[in-house]
């Protein structure tokens, strides 16, 4: 895991950008639990495992009825609810929770408000599990939630806790290790960005997914940040990963990509056959601290630009 320190001004300020990218780089990271936050899960959860594991599963069987019933509703997938709804239904399960806990009315959620009262930690976990796939879920102290378990393998149980270090779920901070799990979990094919070099450092994985439709990636925020406060030396590493070994973006995928020049500048240069030497040049460019990737204006605009490339 790499911990670079944010890019400063020559006067060593952190400028706002670098203060939005130090918030995001923790964004639903796992956290190994310290010997503090063991006890506390021991002493205060411990007792009440059973009753957990029915509180959430409570919780989850009332977001299946309430989508059932129309009165919750989630973005259209590929595949029909629960497959690949890990993210809706755990982030649903978590703000019901902390109703509950707010307003504590049995043992198990009296134990929850201790437990948070005393410092234990409670927040919402995304990362790589058992190097098969992405997943949303919760962090209990040292226990790890899991109120989608179903949603990858829809025969599982919908809800799974565990000591935190028995889960399997790693925190995904390297491009690389996100263009792996991405690979084996959607499907479809990961290639190198190498067809618009502007984007290269900051979006440098291109996903074509099962059906054909194109996205630029780490869509990640955790991942996005730590590669952009790195200077995107994580983003150099997977290309310069996927140049050694030989895989180039065919001519025919970049040729239906030009429609993309039209969404702005940061599209509008494009190679179809990788020019690594205007990519380095690149790269130098989102190292420098007062360079188009450090402004705040010219982030937004690439921010926006991707979006609408990823809309049409």
């Amino acid at each position: 895991m790499t911990h670079a320190a944010p890019f400063r001004t020559p006067m060593g300020a952190e400028t706002p950008l670098d203060r939005q990218l130090r918030l995001w780089r923790g964004y639903r990271r796992p956290v190994p639990p310290d010997e503090r936050m063991r006890a506390l899960t021991e002493r205060w959860l411990g007792p009440h495992l059973a009753a957990l594991e029915a509180l959430m599963l409570e919780l989850r069987h009332e977001v299946d009825r309430d989508l059932g019933e129309g009165r919750l509703t989630f973005p259209k997938r590929r595949h029909p609810y629960p497959k690949g709804f890990c993210r809706e239904i755990s982030d649903t399960v978590f703000e019901r929770l902390a109703r509950r806990i707010a307003a504590p009315d049995t043992p198990v959620t009296q134990a929850l408000a201790a437990f948070v009262r005393e410092g234990g930690r409670l927040s919402p976990i995304w990362g790589a599990l058992r190097g098969s796939y992405f997943q949303n879920a919760m962090q209990f102290g040292a226990l790890y939630v899991d109120a989608a378990n179903d949603t990858v393998t829809i025969t599982k149980p919908k809800v799974e806790i565990l000591p935190m270090e028995s889960s399997g779920l790693e925190p995904v901070v390297e491009v690389a290790h996100f263009a792996r799990i991405a690979q084996v979990y959607w499907g479809g094919t990961v290639w190198a960005n190498s067809l618009f070099p502007r984007l290269a450092p900051v979006f440098p994985i291109l996903h074509i997914d099962p059906d054909g439709r194109p996205r630029l990636h780490p869509d990640s925020l955790g991942v996005f940040a730590e590669n952009l406060a790195g200077g995107c030396r994580s983003a150099l590493a997977f290309l310069e990963q996927e140049r050694r070994s030989g895989r180039v973006l065919p001519v025919d995928v970049a040729a239906s990509l030009a429609p993309w020049r039209k969404h702005g500048p940061w599209f509008e240069e494009m190679r179809p056959t990788p020019d690594w030497d205007r990519l380095r040049t690149c790269f130098a460019q989102a190292e420098h601290p007062r360079g188009p990737y450090r402004s705040v204006q010219s982030f937004q605009e690439m921010i926006e630009a991707v979006r609408r490339a990823g809309a049409a």
